[in-house]
């Protein structure tokens, strides 16, 4: 592709275009992966600013620099052009929709957002879009699956360069449906800017990452970018629809005022799509899905109240797209495994362990209440809170995993350059509250392995130990180190 097919160059006010027919033959923002004929994309972010890199890139052999930075120049002898933008990211956005022939305008997208649940619901709808018979991409906070290859993710919702390469990979390989989970700040910050959403998910929303966010109204209407984004599709034949958790009103006050097609789910009678006669089991649960298009008994193997939720979100998308219940209560039967969400470890001893990646307070409630409800013994539960992230939640995670374990175990999560004695000590003001009504049980063990070991040792027959907030990452952060850890 040539670059002014890339760019409408009379959009941009400070810019110096060499030659409009160079051959582009890569997009990146990662200097380190410059090769000649390559676009370089220049903008801060959290740990640097690619700004820094621009004489590395054009030594590499870019052809052309996009930046923001007012007060960078380019040396005469440079032999390259440069675009100078306001936003960086969403003209990356953009220009990678143009170089990989905008894939999502040749398939159906399904975007789903949310707090809590987002994998899990994905993890549903994409077995449930298969059993009917077709192929389905994946891209999700612990992976990414394009039919046989799979791939890690480094971001919930990737930066724009990648996904639109993962959705031409889909294309390229004859799949032509996919499920994507978009984070608030893959819809702050553009990542998903010239994707063709056909339907937006949502599976509830409280406040998040208010560290990055600043306030619940940013964070809010950051979500509700994406509804706004599947309004403005008219690019399609595929139908158009919002599925909203009906029990949340935050996901009410979202999908007000929109104009597409909108069903609802939850346990309350009024929904669109509800679970009846439900039994919940510390391996499954057992209900009837009853939807507009009929009702099926089914069994879940990921047990838990948000897991009923979650399974009602993917069968509300699916069964508005026409597939029928039976085959949507097979898909959600066979669902046994997602990555870090409730994977129960088995090592031959007579207590449960579970791992999974509940790591704010209202994932913590969800989680923690059921066990309690469900298990005769002890709750030990394992919780860090994370460095440089909201801090006013820790205290709030820290009460909550009291309210609902007999043991905590506060540890360490990714403390990046905070002082993990600080985020331990934070969470535990919340515990100290709880312990005025309750009595619990605390003690902080910083070094995560250790707080696991010690959590194993209280454990008898007939407790549960639950490990909390990492999931199926595989390192701890410390400072710039990355330290390898599973839990």
């Amino acid at each position: 592709m040539i670059l002014k097919e890339l760019f409408h160059f009379n959009d941009y006010l400070h810019k110096q275009i060499l030659d409009g027919q160079t051959e582009i033959n890569g997009l990146t923002f990662d200097s380190r992966f410059v090769r000649q004929g390559f676009i370089f994309f220049a903008f801060p972010g959290t740990n640097t600013d690619g700004h820094l890199f621009i004489a590395d890139a054009v030594a590499r052999g870019a052809s052309v620099i996009v930046y923001s930075d007012p007060n960078i120049s380019f040396p005469a002898h440079w032999r390259v052009s440069w675009i100078r933008v306001d936003d960086v990211r969403k003209t990356m956005a953009q220009a990678a929709a143009r170089f990989y022939e905008h894939p999502s305008r040749e398939m159906r997208l399904f975007g789903v957002t949310g707090t809590n649940g987002k994998t899990s619901t994905c993890f549903f709808l994409r077995n449930i879009l298969e059993e009917n018979g077709s192929a389905c991409g994946l891209m999700t906070t612990p992976k990414n699956i394009i039919g046989p290859d799979i791939y890690e993710a480094i971001n919930t919702t990737e930066e724009s360069l990648q996904l639109q390469a993962n959705l031409r990979m889909m294309l390229d390989k004859g799949i032509r449906q996919a499920v994507l989970e978009v984070s608030s700040h893959g819809l702050a910050l553009g990542r998903v800017e010239g994707l063709f959403f056909d339907a937006a998910v949502f599976t509830n929303v409280v406040a998040e990452h208010l560290e990055f966010h600043k306030s619940f109204e940013h964070y809010f209407s950051s979500k509700k970018k994406l509804i706004e984004m599947v309004e403005q599709n008219n690019q399609k034949s595929y139908p158009r629809l919002a599925v909203i958790n009906g029990d949340d009103e935050n996901c009410r006050k979202i999908a007000a005022g929109s104009h597409l097609p909108l069903l609802t789910f939850g346990l309350k009678p009024d929904n669109d799509v509800t679970a009846l006669e439900i039994e919940y089991f510390i391996d499954r649960t057992k209900m009837i899905i009853k939807t507009p298009w009929g009702k099926e008994a089914a069994q879940l193997f990921l047990p838990g109240y948000h897991m009923v939720y979650n399974a009602l979100a993917a069968a509300a998308t699916a069964s508005y797209f026409g597939i029928a219940i039976e085959k949507i209560v097979q898909a959600l039967q066979t669902t046994r495994h997602v990555p870090g969400r409730w994977e129960v470890v088995d090592a031959g001893q007579d207590f449960m362990v579970i791992v999974d990646f509940a790591h704010n307070w209202h994932g913590l409630e969800n989680t923690l209440s059921f066990i309690k409800t469900v298990v005769p013994g002890k709750v030990i539960t394992v919780f860090g809170c994370g460095g440089e992230r909201d801090r006013n939640k820790r205290p709030m995670m820290g009460q909550t995993v009291a309210r609902w374990s007999d043991v905590c175990i506060v540890t360490s999560d990714n403390p990046r350059h905070e002082d993990p004695r600080q985020t331990a000590e934070d969470a535990m003001h919340g515990i100290h509250q709880c312990k005025k009504e309750i009595p619990v049980v605390s003690q902080i063990i910083l070094d995560r392995r250790e707080a696991i070991a010690y959590a194993f040792s209280l454990a008898r027959s007939g407790d549960v130990v639950f490990l909390a907030g990492k999931g199926p990452e595989r390192y701890q952060v410390y400072h710039d180190k990355i330290i390898r850890h599973n839990d």
